[in-house]
């Protein structure tokens, strides 16, 4: 009779392994996509290197400079905040007013929630 060869753990499953059959298939690949974006390298608004770590729940420091800022529970910038910031910088540099700002930032909410 064979040997019945051993499996190497890990290989599909990867860090949602340590749950076993608990909890489901489509949990455990959502768990598994989140904790890889949010161990993922993260650069540093401030400095610019990789070496961004989180710290807390939206609290994420960078190893390099130690500049401590808070951003998205998973990852340090989100979507929606990117697009805020960009039309924040859209307005300052064309002198609009803050209304027409927010009414961008909210049209922006809308396309990224589609």
């Amino acid at each position: 009779m064979a040997k019945k060869q051993k499996r190497r753990k890990g290989r599909k499953t990867k860090s949602a392994g340590r749950f076993g059959v608990r909890y489901g298939t489509r949990i455990r690949k959502a768990v598994v996509a989140i904790e890889e974006r949010t161990h993922a390298a993260h650069n540093c608004p401030k400095c610019e290197k990789g070496s961004v770590k989180r710290i807390g729940t939206g609290i994420w420091k960078c190893a390099k400079c130690g500049y401590t800022f808070s951003g998205g529970t998973y990852i340090p910038q989100t979507p929606l905040g990117l697009a805020s910031q960009r039309a924040i910088k859209r307005a300052v540099e064309k002198g609009t007013d803050i209304g027409i700002v927010s009414k961008d930032a909210m049209e922006a909410e809308g396309k990224l929630g589609e």
